[in-house]
């Protein structure tokens, strides 16, 4: 099955990494709370009700997805500073044609750029925001659907 809808979530703000602990241990700020709460509320209200989500191994990015309430999966390949090429097989091999990914950047934005046909760059992907890639029934690439920011719901 084709991915179809293709949301990304970048986890919302967190703490900044604290000496001797792993960056995986990074929590949400208070503000980064209130950024997921509110985008939460816009996902709920707009994402297809089958939506798959998947979210990174870092405290951070769980804490944003659970706001969202839903059932999610927790996937390694979508940890800070993976490479691409294993989150794209990720998308090649899924049964599912609505997935929500919550990670990180650089890979979010690399992905973001990749399926919008824009090869060998990556856009910045404000925390908290959420890109919505929708494919056409003429096939790739993507198309931009919406992008919601924590500053503009």
């Amino acid at each position: 099955m084709t991915v179809r809808n293709l949301i990304l979530w970048r986890h919302a703000e967190a703490e900044d990494l604290q000496h001797g602990h792993s960056d995986l241990e990074r929590a949400l700020t208070k503000k980064g709370h209130k950024q997921a709460k509110q985008m939460a509320a816009w996902l709920k209200k707009y994402l297809p009700k089958q939506t798959y989500a998947m979210v990174s191994p870092a405290r951070r990015t769980q804490e944003t997805a659970a706001y969202w309430g839903e059932s999610w999966q927790e996937e390694n390949r979508l940890a800070p500073e993976r490479p691409l090429e294993p989150i794209l097989q990720l998308l090649a091999q899924s049964p599912f044609e609505d997935i929500m990914l919550v990670g990180h950047q650089p890979w979010i934005g690399e992905l973001a750029a990749q399926c919008l046909g824009m090869e060998d760059t990556q856009l910045s992907i404000k925390k908290g925001a959420i890109w919505w890639l929708r494919l056409p029934k003429s096939g790739p690439p993507y198309k931009l659907y919406s992008v919601q920011s924590p500053d503009l719901v």
